[in-house]
């Protein structure tokens, strides 16, 4: 029965919280109608109908339900301490043992083992291959996002809706092939290392944790001084993009657009 104790208060706090969580939801979408129907209501003559004060005054209503809601959060944090759960150990599954197996593979094959060496080399290369086609996609398809924004000529006129479809005409089907690519990759992959896991097994047994030697473009793109480069480079040309949107309006245009979203759609200016 204390073995259950635990179990019987997380499940409980379970389902009293979502249905709170519910409660607090359909309250916030409530005032939200009512800030945004009685804004728009025929006999309205102001001129800023969605003002901080109306929305604070609205939500004000549902402060008390909101913060029980907070503590509640707080207080099942508390209970998760007071009450552990013991977690039962968990199957080690096969992608797992594939990766931990995969550090003792051997370089060459070894003698009677050809078979078994061949059919791993050929799952792993398959894996790899799929993966590069993938980043590749993925590569031509920033790369050319990058070129089509940077030529004004592909936003000739105001309708932005209609050129950022363009764009993403242009751009999308190199993403989504890229997608299908990695998707393939990973469903072969659980294949493969279902498949090739007893071969690995075979392969492994005596073997010790083999040292992997380090291509040339592998050390340099994992040397820490690289990667403090890579990440000084990409903070420069974030600030300068900053910097140059400041200077040329757009940060205003950025602006004036959340506000129009702000108090034209979702309704709370």
């Amino acid at each position: 029965m204390k073995e259950r104790t635990p179990k019987l208060v997380r499940s409980y706090y379970g389902w009293i919280f979502g249905a709170f969580t519910l409660v607090v939801a359909a309250l916030f979408i409530w005032k939200v109608l009512e800030v945004y129907l009685t804004g728009t209501a025929p006999d309205y003559t102001g001129t800023t109908p969605f003002t901080r004060e109306r929305v604070e005054a609205a939500l004000s209503d549902i402060a008390l339900v909101f913060w029980l809601w907070i503590a509640a959060i707080i207080a099942g944090f508390v209970l998760w301490e007071i009450f552990p759960v013991k977690r039962k150990r968990e199957k080690i599954g096969e992608d797992l043992q594939y990766a931990r197996l995969k550090k003792r593979l051997p370089a060459t094959a070894p003698e009677g083992r050809e078979m078994d060496f061949a059919l791993v080399e050929k799952g792993r290369k398959l894996i790899f291959a799929l993966r590069v086609a993938a980043w590749s996609l993925f590569a031509i398809a920033a790369i050319y996002g990058i070129v089509y924004l940077c030529i004004p000529s592909n936003f000739p006129n105001k309708d932005v809706t209609g050129e950022m479809l363009e764009f993403v005409k242009h751009v999308f089907p190199c993403i989504f092939a890229g997608m299908l690519i990695v998707a393939g990759a990973a469903a072969y992959e659980k294949y493969a290392v279902k498949s090739i896991l007893p071969a690995v097994k075979r392969l492994t047994v005596g073997q010790k944790p083999v040292e992997r030697q380090q291509r040339a473009v592998e050390k340099v793109v994992t040397d820490s001084r690289f990667l403090l480069g890579v990440r000084i480079a990409i903070f420069v040309l974030a600030v300068a993009f900053i910097v140059w949107g400041s200077l040329n309006g757009s940060a205003r245009s950025v602006l004036i657009k959340a506000i129009n979203i702000c108090t034209e759609c979702i309704g709370l200016g």
